[in-house]
């Protein structure tokens, strides 16, 4: 009976926690945006170099390049903990370090699979 118990609030205390490994969640596109627009807390935040987010971006992105390490560090000291954080880049890899960075800071982070490479070969629309 102890291990039926132990068992069950080990597999309860994993969904509590979202990700049982830790890992940032990662969202397809669609999924990534729908879930966005129907989040009231949603940011989302591109971490490419200020002249890819030139050439263009999502609509209502903001910029913080992971690439500028202080930057970036001071940058998200100012957000608000409370609210869930979509990243982007490329096309995946400096978004997944940058959540999992800030995942380990305390903050709630999504992740788009594929960056805006995928996004742009999918066809959505981006703000240049």
């Amino acid at each position: 009976m102890n291990y039926l118990m132990t068992l069950l609030a080990s597999a309860l205390g994993s969904c509590a926690l979202g990700s049982p490994d830790g890992e940032v969640p990662v969202l397809t596109p669609e999924v990534f945006i729908e879930t966005a627009r129907a989040d009231s807390t949603a940011f989302i935040l591109d971490v490419r170099r200020p002249g890819e987010f030139a050439e263009g971006h999502l609509e209502g992105a903001q910029l913080l390049d992971w690439l500028d390490q202080p930057a970036f560090i001071e940058g998200i000291k100012h957000f608000d903990k409370k609210r869930t954080y979509y990243l982007y880049c490329r096309s995946g890899k400096r978004s997944n370090a940058a959540a999992t960075y800030m995942q380990a800071e305390g903050f709630r982070v999504r992740d788009m699979e594929g960056g805006y490479m995928r996004w742009t070969a999918e066809g959505r629309p981006v703000v240049k």
